[in-house]
C-alpha cells in the first residue's frame, strides 16, 4: 500500500509552492477522515469533480438555515449578528492566504476579481499581458478584450509537450513592457501545477504584477500569498474551499493596490461609507473593502467562513497529503488499467495537484465519462481525457470502488 506524507521545506505554515508530496511506502491506507460525516453523500454517488462544483459540508448547511431563520423572524434588525460571520470569513480567509484581514474583499466570482484587476490598471496601447496557451476563460477574456480596447498585447508562453508550464518560458517573455503576468497556481484541463515561488521571487522587486488564479488549488494546497510574493488572487469558493458559487475571494498586495483604481463603485467604496448625510468622499476605503461596492452577499459568506473553517481544523498540510494519497491510488490503479495520462507527472509519477485527467487508448473519451456518469461517478471531461478530482474527506474505499467501476466498463466488449 501507499501512504502519502506532506513535506514543507519552512517550519510553521509559510510553505513554498508548490508543495512537495512525499511518498513512503507502508501497509497503512489513506483512512476514513473523521470529517466525512460533514458531506453526506447520496447513496450510489462517487464524487470525483471536486475542481468543478464540490458539496458544501453540513456546517455550512446550518449555518445557512440559522442565518435565514434570523431574517424571517428578526430581518435586519439584528444585522451586526449577521455581519460578524463576514468578519469570522475575513479572518480565515486571511488565514488561508497568509496575509492581514485588510487585504480580502469578498466579490461574486474569480472572474470578478480578475476583472477588477484588468479595468483598474491604467493601460497604454503596447503593454503587455503574458499568461499561457492553456488559461481558464476567466484568465483569459479580460485580457483579450484589454487588448481589443486599448492596444495591449497579449503574449502567451507555450505549455510543454505534457502539459506542463514552464516558468523559465513565462519569464523569458516578460520584458520592459509588461505590465502582469497572469497565471492559474494549477490548471483546470491538465492539472499542471505552477511554481509561484519562482515566479514571485523573479517579480517581487519589479513592477510587474503577478495576477494569480488560485480556484483550482486554495483550500487543497498551502497558497501563502504575501510569502509567495502574489499580487492579485481570486477564488471563487465553490471548488476545494467547499462553499457556495457566486462567493469568491480576492486578495491585492500593497503593490497591486497602489495601482489597481477600483472601477465598480458603491456606497461601501469610499472612506465615509455610511454616513449618508455626508458629501461622498473622494478617497475610496483604505483597505480591500473598497472593492466590495455594494450589499454583501452575507449567507454566501458565512457559508464560506464554516468551509474555510473546516480546512483549517483539518490543516492545509493534512488535507494535502490525504489528497496526494487518494491520487496515487488513482493513478496506480489506472495505470494498472492500461490507461494514460494527460496531467504533467513528477518525478514519481504522479500529480501534483487534485486533478488527473486520463483516457484509455481503446476507448472513446466521450463515451467513457457518459458511461461513468451513468454509472454514479460523477467526473468531468476535459482536455484530452476525463478529470478525476477527489477531496480529503474521501478514503480508499471511494477510489477502490471507483477503480472497479472503470475496470468493469474497460473489460466490456
Amino acid at each position: 500500500m501507499i501512504l502519502f506524507s506532506y513535506c514543507c521545506p519552512f517550519d510553521g505554515f509559510l510553505p513554498v509552492f508548490p508543495v512537495r508530496l512525499v511518498m513512503i511506502f507502508s501497509p497503512c491506507r489513506v483512512a476514513p477522515s473523521p470529517f466525512r460525516g460533514q458531506f453526506p453523500l447520496e447513496a450510489g454517488l462517487s464524487y470525483l469533480n471536486h475542481a468543478g462544483v464540490a458539496p458544501i459540508p453540513l456546517r455550512a448547511v446550518t449555518v445557512v438555515r440559522e442565518m435565514l431563520e434570523e431574517m424571517s423572524r428578526f430581518g435586519a434588525l439584528r444585522y451586526p449578528k449577521l455581519d460578524a460571520w463576514r468578519d469570522r470569513a475575513r479572518d480565515r480567509a486571511a488565514a488561508l492566504l497568509g496575509t492581514g484581514r485588510d487585504r480580502i474583499a469578498f466579490l461574486s466570482s474569480t472572474s470578478e476579481g480578475l476583472s477588477f484587476v484588468g479595468l483598474g490598471l491604467d493601460w497604454r496601447p503596447g503593454d503587455e499581458v503574458v499568461t499561457t496557451d492553456q488559461e481558464f476563460p476567466s484568465n483569459a477574456l479580460i485580457w483579450r478584450d484589454l487588448a481589443r480596447r486599448f492596444g495591449i498585447r497579449v503574449v502567451q508562453a507555450t505549455s510543454e509537450a505534457d502539459g506542463a508550464v514552464s516558468t523559465a518560458a513565462l519569464l523569458d517573455r516578460v520584458g520592459s513592457r509588461t505590465r502582469v503576468v497572469a497565471i492559474s497556481s494549477v490548471q483546470y484541463a491538465t492539472g499542471a501545477v505552477v511554481d509561484l515561488a519562482h515566479l514571485g521571487a523573479a517579480l517581487r522587486d519589479t513592477p510587474v504584477l503577478l495576477v494569480v488564479d488560485a480556484i483550482q488549488s486554495l483550500g487543497l494546497l498551502p497558497l501563502q500569498a504575501e510569502a509567495l510574493g502574489l499580487d492579485a488572487v481570486a477564488a471563487d469558493g465553490h471548488k476545494w474551499l467547499l462553499g457556495p458559487e457566486g462567493c469568491a475571494l480576492f486578495h491585492l498586495s500593497a503593490k497591486a493596490q497602489s495601482v489597481v483604481a477600483p472601477r465598480v463603485l458603491g456606497w461601501h467604496s469610499p472612506r465615509n461609507a455610511g454616513r449618508y448625510d455626508e458629501e461622498i468622499a473622494g478617497e475610496w476605503q483604505p483597505d480591500l473593502r473598497r472593492f466590495e461596492a455594494g450589499s454583501p452577499n452575507l449567507l454566501g459568506i458565512a457559508a464560506l467562513a464554516e468551509s474555510m473553517g473546516l480546512l483549517l481544523e483539518v490543516g492545509i498540510g493534512e488535507v494535502a497529503s490525504r489528497v496526494s494519497g487518494l491520487m496515487a491510488r488513482l493513478t496506480e490503479g489506472l495505470r494498472g488499467l492500461g490507461c494514460r495520462f494527460h496531467t504533467p507527472l513528477d518525478d514519481q509519477g504522479l500529480p501534483g495537484a487534485g486533478i488527473l485527467v486520463w483516457s484509455h487508448p481503446n476507448r472513446d473519451a466521450d463515451a467513457l465519462h457518459r458511461a461513468l456518469m451513468a454509472k454514479g461517478i460523477y467526473c468531468a471531461r476535459r482536455g484530452k481525457g476525463v478529470r478525476f478530482s477527489p477531496h480529503f474527506y474521501l478514503d480508499d474505499r471511494d477510489i477502490d470502488g471507483v477503480l472497479q467501476v472503470v475496470a468493469d466498463l474497460l473489460s466490456e466488449s
